[in-house]
């Protein structure tokens, strides 16, 4: 294996090198180990903790779209990581599912297709940042993009030649349609695609799926290249530190089963381990605040108070409502035909149950006059799955309201220097008013959607919040009890210019004062964007191959 090889999960010989290290085969880096093997010339190696998602019986759940129930139960593809809760939900600890396996979160998550506000990515450039403003960003989504409903009306917002499908759902949920017509019944405008000329409204989402699978991150940009002979994926192995000597990333340690590895860059390492793993792994390598590294005995090879700092992602809460008609998706009796036959539709057509990504609709508004952009996002759920590792049992549906650009910013910090201990997280969810007085208003706005007739039709007793807690005393009480994360954390890598304290990356995602090291992951965002935040960091991995490669 003098050049490395395609061959999956093997371990390179001690020393080996490659030209380049990618860390973390998730929403960026299955992109950019793509990219950058497409020269033959270059020996690229992927390293994954978790698993492969081409073996038997991974394979099966990650084409189903629902498949991330029989996932995230488990320590084995799923991180297991927590919030730890402050004031502002009553010292709660909240769990932060993060996918662990070939695809990351692409490979656990709802499949939803969002990229956010055009005017998120202006104000990333505007913090010095320059080339990833709106018109910058917009053609790398482009380039990797294949859209099933592309005409000449869609092109200036959508790629039709890329790897990723983006879909509709082939069949989706009569609740989410009447989801989608109460909301404009209630005065709300109806968007055909949240990712073309404007956000706000109301509409069916697009997904990744092809013809009903799951098209993770690594389906669309790893499974097609596995065979180059340049190209290395080794699985199950954890990243323990990066190499940096005399200010410059030469290599990675990582250990695999019961041996450690240490593995040569020639040109660079990338980190795109995500929100959670690529602060840690930094400051494992002696990266990060100094103080705190020397607290756990790391040396520091570089001090950037940044690392850690600077964590956003959505909070959200719910209401939840009765579905006397069982047209939601639950294991239960009254749908035991339907539950029968979902394998067999699903295996013959694609279609039914489990073909459905559960979050089918969803919305955006401007929660209060004054806005330049929506500051909500409402999630349909076609079934009470009331966390992401089960199925219903009970039918009825939620609706997910979630704060887009929150107050505050919380913290990732080493619980200590052993790699396998995970970090301590707090998000600080709450503890500015503005980010309740928001949920107070989102919460008011989706009971007015699920009154209008189309949706009240198909719906019966609200059983959360309850039509008994009503004042805004009780909607807070409820908010601070009930708040959860979404899934999307962010920025704990910032990227911003060297004059920024908290910067970690400059505008090319290279770590600041470090040689040979780029973080391409969800954490380099500066701001958190409005929307999902899989399609971003598949970008982001765009980006960072087209900085390497240029």
């Amino acid at each position: 294996m003098a050049s490395g090889s395609a061959r999956e999960g093997a371990s390179p010989s001690h020393g080996h090198g490659f030209d380049f290290i990618v860390v973390g085969a998730g929403a960026a880096g299955c992109v950019i180990a793509n990219r950058l093997s497409a020269d033959p010339a270059r020996r690229v190696l992927l390293v994954e903790a978790g698993p492969s998602d081409r073996e038997f019986p991974t394979s099966i759940r990650t084409t189903l779209p629902i498949g991330n129930v029989f996932l995230l139960p488990h320590e084995r593809y799923n991180w297991m990581h927590e919030f730890s809760g402050g004031p502002g939900v009553n010292g709660r600890t909240i769990p932060c599912p993060r996918g662990r396996l070939m695809g990351g979160c692409t490979s656990v998550n709802g499949t939803v297709y969002m990229r956010g506000h055009p005017l998120d990515y202006d104000e990333w450039a505007a913090l010095g940042n320059p080339g990833w403003a709106w018109a910058d960003v917009l053609p790398f989504y482009k380039r990797h993009e294949c859209y099933d409903r592309h005409d000449a009306g869609k092109a200036a917002w959508h790629g039709r030649d890329g790897e990723l499908h983006v879909q509709r759902p082939s069949e989706s949920n009569p609740l989410a349609h009447a989801f989608v017509e109460a909301a404009s019944e209630a005065g709300h405008a109806l968007n055909d695609d949240f990712n073309g000329a404007q956000q706000d409204g109301f509409g069916v989402f697009d997904l990744n799926q092809r013809h009903g699978v799951r098209w993770s991150s690594s389906r669309a940009f790893l499974h097609p290249v596995m065979q180059r002979a340049n190209l290395q994926v080794m699985t199950d192995a954890l990243v323990e530190r990066v190499r940096v000597e005399h200010g410059r990333a030469r290599g990675i340690t990582v250990r695999r089963g019961g041996e450690r590895l240490e593995i040569d860059a020639g040109s660079e390492v990338i980190l795109a381990a995500g929100t959670v793993n690529s602060p840690q792994l930094l400051m494992l390598s002696g990266i990060g605040p100094a103080q705190a590294l020397r607290r756990h005995g790391i040396a520091v090879k570089q001090d950037l108070p940044g690392v850690g700092l600077n964590l956003q992602d959505h909070p959200t809460v719910s209401i939840a409502m009765e579905n006397p008609g069982a047209e939601s998706y639950a294991l239960s009796w009254r749908t035991a035909p339907r539950a029968v036959m979902a394998p067999l539709r699903y295996a013959f057509g694609r279609t039914g149950m489990l073909a459905s990504n559960a979050a089918e609709a969803g919305g955006f508004i401007r929660s209060m006059p004054g806005l330049d952009r929506p500051d909500v996002q409402y999630t349909f759920m076609v079934g009470m799955k009331d966390n992401p590792r089960t199925l219903p049992r009970r039918h009825g549906y939620f609706l997910h309201m979630a704060v887009l650009r929150p107050a505050t910013r919380g913290t990732v910090e080493l619980r200590s220097a052993d790699p396998t201990a995970k970090p301590l997280m707090r998000p600080n969810f709450l503890e500015d008013r503005r980010d309740v007085e928001a949920l107070q208003r989102a919460l008011r706005e989706a009971r007015r959607i699920v009154a209008s007739p189309a949706l009240a039709a198909l719906s019966g007793a609200e059983l959360m919040p309850g039509r008994a807690i009503e004042d805004d005393a009780a909607l807070e009480t409820f908010i601070r009890e009930k708040v959860a994360t979404t899934y999307h954390p962010v920025g704990t890598c910032k990227m911003g210019p060297a004059a920024d304290a908290e910067a970690v990356a400059d505008a090319q995602l290279c770590v600041h004062g470090i040689e040979g090291l780029r973080v391409a992951d969800a954490s380099i965002m500066p701001n958190l964007i409005g929307g999902n935040t899989s399609a971003p960091s598949m970008m982001i991995g765009e980006r960072a191959a087209h900085f390497i490669l240029r």
